[in-house]
């Protein structure tokens, strides 16, 4: 919701064209935030409950995704203008390419402190930090920034995600006796490399084509219809949302009762099905005037490319309980062959749709969904055999 107000917000204070370069920039941070985490994020979840040195894993975590936001945001900074010309912005003002790798690294420990807090079963931290403090700082920033122009969207959603981060820090000091000692831990490098690779890599061949799309279309379209793609792609989240809720559900339960994966599928997917298909009305009734709420120049352009994403959704969800099927039953290397799949169908169809229109965009996202669908479906079209025990961790 609040995220929703805060574009609309954006929408009527800056143009379009604007809104499309900032809107790249902000999911090239998020692409970099996820990169960063290094796995951390499920391993601190996975282990720090029963960890007798909480604070050697949480310094090892975050010291190393500390590092790595910086490398990675700074080498975005100088090669972006390669493959992204109208992103110069970065390379030309040293302010604003100081202010991006501060910001995305700033924004990748906010992420990671948020797995300690879902460890520590306390995550209404992150409703109370993110959520209230992260968000509200975000939504007056747009009206002080926007003399920066696109970089000052960016920069308020980078600046409320530090300043979530600080007060996330602050927390786990005070209230959960954290004391940090800035070393690496090695044990828990072992604990990442054996339980967290391979799903981490899987998760990011699944994130890319969110920064690859984006990027595409700000390159064969410009700046303008890039704003008109995030702001629907934004909206048609909100659907995609309910698919991921229910496949993190199935997660939880699953990998506490194996046995009972084949009744626990079919309830995900009748409870997914009750849901989207109801939003997916609400979507296509609404989407249009909602887009119109943002301009009428976003409801002209987007219209069509936001059903394209909503009929996308009843895919996504069946993609998202393969997947959850294949993470539960240790099938990772298929995991990582069908995200690679979705990711270099997807880029490819966009690289030759793109140029047509932004519904093609849409369409691109399509395809590159099916395709994952039907790549992941011979891994687990027999439930029986997904629960033997010769496929138990």
């Amino acid at each position: 919701m609040f995220g929703f107000v805060f574009w609309l917000v954006a929408a009527h204070l800056y143009k379009p064209s604007q809104v499309g370069i900032a809107s790249t920039l902000v999911s090239s941070m998020n692409f970099i935030t996820y990169f960063c985490l290094l796995g951390f994020n499920s391993t601190f979840i996975r282990f720090l409950p029963h960890a007798k040195r909480r604070d050697e894993q949480i310094d090892t975590g975050l010291i190393l995704a500390f590092i790595a936001a910086l490398i990675v945001s700074t080498v975005y900074v100088i090669t972006a203008p390669l493959f992204a010309p109208k992103l110069g912005l970065l390379h030309t003002n040293l302010l604003f390419g100081i202010s991006y790798v501060i910001l995305c690294t700033g924004a990748t420990i906010n992420l990671l402190t948020d797995s300690v807090f879902i460890a520590y079963r306390a995550a209404v931290y992150n409703f109370f930090i993110d959520g209230i403090i992260g968000s509200s700082t975000q939504l007056l920033l747009p009206i002080a920034l926007v003399s920066l122009g696109a970089f000052g969207i960016f920069a308020a959603q980078g600046v409320a995600a530090t300043c979530a981060m600080l007060v996330s820090i602050w927390c786990m000091i005070s209230k959960f006796s954290y004391r940090p000692h800035f070393k690496v831990d090695r044990t828990t490098l072992k604990e990442v490399l054996h339980y967290s690779s391979g799903n981490y890599v899987a998760s990011l061949l699944n994130t890319a084509p969110t920064i690859i799309i984006p990027i595409i279309v700000l390159d064969k379209l410009g700046a303008a219809p890039a704003g008109y793609y995030y702001l629907a792609f934004m909206m048609a989240n909100v659907l995609y949302a309910v698919s991921y809720a229910v496949a993190q559900s199935l997660f939880a339960e699953g990998s506490t009762n194996e046995e009972a994966m084949k009744q626990l599928v079919r309830r995900a997917a009748l409870f997914t099905s009750a849901l989207t298909i109801p939003a997916m009305v609400v979507l296509l009734a609404l989407g249009p005037v909602l887009l119109d709420f943002f301009g009428k120049a976003y409801g002209a352009h987007a219209r069509s490319l936001l059903y394209i994403l909503t009929a996308a959704a009843p895919i996504m969800g069946g993609v998202g309980i393969c997947s959850i099927i294949m993470r539960i039953t240790k099938r990772t290397k298929a995991l990582i062959v069908a995200n690679a799949t979705y990711l270099l169908v997807t880029t490819c169809s966009a690289l030759l749709l793109v140029h047509k229109g932004l519904l093609w965009a849409g369409v691109a996202w399509l395809i590159g969904q099916l395709a994952t669908l039907l790549v992941m479906l011979p891994s687990v079209i027999g439930i029986k055999r997904l629960v033997q025990p010769t496929q138990r961790a």
